[in-house]
């Protein structure tokens, strides 16, 4: 009878401990979404490490939220994933050749200025480059707010022309369901 009781206290526990495991994997939220920015930047006839573009973006974070059953009060982490410079309508010949290092830097008017992502060296020819995640921090007080800015630096070896860049980052969220 004692060997009947304890399999069927082990059977509730382990029960209990497995809905546990269940109850918290249906009750989570955890998807990917990708932001898109244009930059713009003007001639550079200087060399060195300078600031291409900083451009200032409304937050759609709720809204993408909503559409993935959950809440910015229900939001646990938001992480960047991955992140892309590329020229948005390359001309023939037009390249990062002349451009060592590119860096994307995000901040708010209430927090300070941290560094996303960044690639050094670049490929000589290319017209689009992947960077490295600089940051594995939380990232959800930026997105949170209002507004928030992406700015683009980099070093280049030679004058610039104008470029018209696509800056694309795709997010990690987890957070709970409503």
């Amino acid at each position: 009878m004692k060997t009947k009781i304890t399999s069927l206290a082990i059977a509730v526990f382990s029960s209990v401990l497995f809905m546990g495991g269940c109850l918290e994997k249906i009750t989570a939220v955890d998807f990917n979404y990708t932001t898109t920015v244009q930059l713009k930047s003007d001639s550079l006839k200087t060399v060195g490490y300078q600031s291409i573009d900083t451009v200032v973006l409304k937050s759609d974070l709720e809204s993408e939220l909503k559409k993935n059953g959950t809440t910015l009060d229900l939001l646990d982490e938001l992480t960047l994933k991955s992140a892309s410079v590329s020229y948005t309508t390359p001309v023939a010949g037009e390249n990062f050749d002349k451009v060592d290092a590119v860096e994307l830097w995000v901040f708010t008017a209430t927090l300070p200025p941290l560094k996303l992502a960044s690639k050094l060296p670049i490929g000589k020819g290319s017209t689009k480059v992947d960077l490295d995640v600089a940051s594995s921090a939380n990232l959800e007080e930026y997105l949170k707010s209002e507004s928030y800015t992406i700015e683009s630096k980099g070093t280049n070896n030679s004058p610039l022309g104008p470029m018209d860049l696509t800056v694309s980052a795709t997010w990690n969220i987890k957070a709970s369901a409503k």
